[in-house]
């Protein structure tokens, strides 16, 4: 049934962005012996872009191919924390670019400049997880109705 597949998809997908949410925070964790920042920056750079096609990538799926248009469609009481969910795709989007751009053009000599990144990118990875926690708990609403409970 498609609808499975796209479940799969979907949680496969998942799975790939907690890898690459993990490795983002095992770089900011990455004690440096020196100085330079310029190796971390580097790999925070090039895993930072796999995360943003990533985030894209999912966030298109769940818009539309995935539990949006599904649970819109058989529940419309539910519209409202559907919507408010896609728009927090739509924020987090931006966020991603913003924290992306910004180690793009930070200099590796900039160590203030590059904590602050970090800690935008870890706050940004908290929201994330924060984010995926309430479509469960929404994907779990509307298969306890479909299910007949009280939900």
């Amino acid at each position: 049934m498609v609808q499975d597949e796209v479940a799969q998809q979907a949680y496969i997908e998942h799975e790939m962005l907690k890898h690459i949410a993990g490795a983002l925070r095992a770089t900011m964790e990455w004690k440096l012996s020196g100085e330079d920042l310029s190796r971390k920056l580097a790999s925070l750079r090039f895993i930072g872009e796999s995360f943003q096609r990533h985030v894209e990538h999912v966030f298109d799926l769940e818009e539309y191919d995935g539990y949006m248009a599904v649970v819109t469609e058989s529940h419309p009481h539910l519209h409202e924390k559907t919507a408010a969910l896609r728009e927090e795709h739509d924020q987090m989007r931006r966020r991603v670019r913003g924290v992306l751009y910004n180690l793009r053009h930070l200099e590796s000599d900039d160590a203030v400049a590059f904590g602050d990144a970090c800690q935008e990118l870890l706050s940004l990875l908290d929201h994330l997880n924060d984010h995926n926690h309430r479509e469960m708990a929404l994907i779990q609403e509307a298969m306890t109705r479909d299910m007949g409970g009280e939900g």
